[in-house]
Order: structure tokens, then C-alpha cells, then sequence
């Protein structure tokens, strides 16, 4: 009897090592499928009811309203603070891009927080003449939602909630106080154009600069 457990014991020793490089296999397999999903997660932003339900102030109405996403082709975010001096210099483009794509993009600014109230984002609208909808997101819920940062910063999604492009509007700006003469890459644009003619978009990601997004 003695040898015969003697013999099963050297039995499971020889088998223990094999379990273990087996566990360890699934181990990583399980880790690797992880890290997999959560970057497909990141990448595309689906849930358009979880979107929906964030209640957002309307300058131009003042009152709360909802945005739908999928009401056009795609949907430009582009998140701006009143007193940033950025923000401030690329009204007239974003209004070049509004007047451009308005019949297949919608285009959102929003401005995160309580810092600002109705009165200073009107009178910021009515000095630069902005003609796209210009949004509060008093509670950070979609700029959270949308990993936003820093304003001015743009975040394109499809009519399906796929991450298109994020990142600065163009190349113009190289840092918060280092800028080209003229911008000779314009991500967001060339963004859209691509989406729209069903292209490889060939830049998906690059560094906004700005202002960044406080807790308030």
C-alpha cells in the first residue's frame, strides 16, 4: 500500500509542472483577450442611448435638450471654453466646416462644466458669429463619455458610434503658444472627407492643444 501511493504521489508530481504551464497559457490567453476588448471598447462608442440620456443646455434655445447621434452621416464634437485664446481663433473654422458638411455632419460645441454661465457663452457665440450648436455639458457626462481632455478638441464618431478621429482640429497650432502661419494638415476635414467617400482615413489620432478641461 505504501508503495502504491508512493507511486501515484511521483505520478501527480510529474503532472503538476504541466499544469501549471497550462494555467499560466490561459492565463495570458484570458489577459491578451482582455487588454483586445477593452481597446475595441475604446475605439468604438456604440451605446447611442447611454448618449442620449445626457441632458445638455442649448445656448441658443436656453433650455436642456438631447443630441442624437445617429441623425446624420457623422458627429463632430468639438469641445471649446470661451476663454480659451484657441478656442477663440478657431470659431471661423469650425463655422468653414459647419457651412461645408452641414447637411451630412452634425457638429457640436461643448463646453464642460459649470464655469461659464448662459449670458457668457451667448455673448461668446454673438462675438464670433458661431453658427453651430453650442452646448453645455454642465455635468461632464459626454465629455467624460468621450475622453475629452482639452479644448479646443475635436472627437468624430459614425452613424454607428465608431471612433473615427481625436485629436486637434488641424496642425496650425503646435502647442499652447508656438504657432505655424498657415495649417498645412487639416485632420478634421480630411476626417470627414474620407468617412464620407467610405476612404481609409489616414489619421486617426493626433495631440490637441489647448486649454485643459478643469474639474469645475
Amino acid at each position: 500500500m505504501i508503495i502504491y501511493h508512493r507511486d501515484r504521489l511521483n505520478s501527480v508530481m510529474q503532472i503538476l509542472p504541466n499544469m501549471r504551464k497550462r494555467i499560466f497559457i490561459i492565463i495570458c490567453l484570458v489577459f491578451t483577450a482582455y487588454c483586445l476588448h477593452a481597446q475595441v471598447l475604446y475605439d468604438s462608442l456604440t451605446a447611442f442611448n447611454k448618449i442620449e440620456t445626457f441632458k445638455l443646455v442649448a445656448v441658443n434655445q436656453q433650455k436642456n435638450t438631447f443630441i442624437h447621434l445617429n441623425d446624420k452621416s457623422l458627429s463632430l464634437f468639438i469641445f471649446l471654453s470661451p476663454e480659451c485664446p484657441l478656442c477663440q481663433n478657431y470659431t471661423k473654422i469650425i463655422n468653414q466646416l459647419q457651412e461645408q458638411f452641414k447637411t451630412q455632419v452634425a457638429i457640436y460645441g461643448i463646453v464642460p462644466g459649470k464655469a461659464y454661465t448662459l449670458k457668457e457663452l451667448t455673448a461668446f457665440r454673438d462675438k464670433y458669429l458661431t453658427t453651430f450648436n453650442i452646448l453645455i455639458d454642465t455635468k461632464k457626462l459626454l465629455t467624460q463619455y468621450l475622453n475629452a481632455t482639452v479644448t479646443p478638441q475635436a472627437i468624430l464618431l459614425d452613424s454607428k458610434g465608431n471612433l473615427i478621429y481625436t485629436g486637434a482640429i488641424d496642425d496650425w497650432a503646435q502647442g499652447q503658444s508656438k504657432k505655424k502661419i498657415k495649417a498645412s494638415q487639416h485632420y478634421v476635414k480630411d476626417a470627414i472627407q474620407q468617412s464620407l467617400q467610405s476612404a481609409d482615413i489616414t489619421i486617426k489620432k493626433t495631440t490637441a492643444y489647448g486649454c485643459k478641461i478643469n474639474d469645475f
